[in-house]
């Protein structure tokens, strides 16, 4: 679906989603309508 809406998922994002817990990924599915793009939806990148 991410990929879908926003396009191809840079690593650092597609890393998060991998290790995120099932709560942070509710929290994200809340928002992903809303989101502009894949940084303001998970984060940019921090690394």
């Amino acid at each position: 679906m991410l990929t879908r809406r926003f396009g191809p998922l840079p690593v650092w994002a597609t890393q998060r989603i991998e290790a995120a817990p099932a709560a942070q990924l509710d929290a994200w599915l809340d928002g992903f309508f809303e989101a502009a793009s894949v940084e303001e939806l998970i984060g940019g990148d921090v690394g």
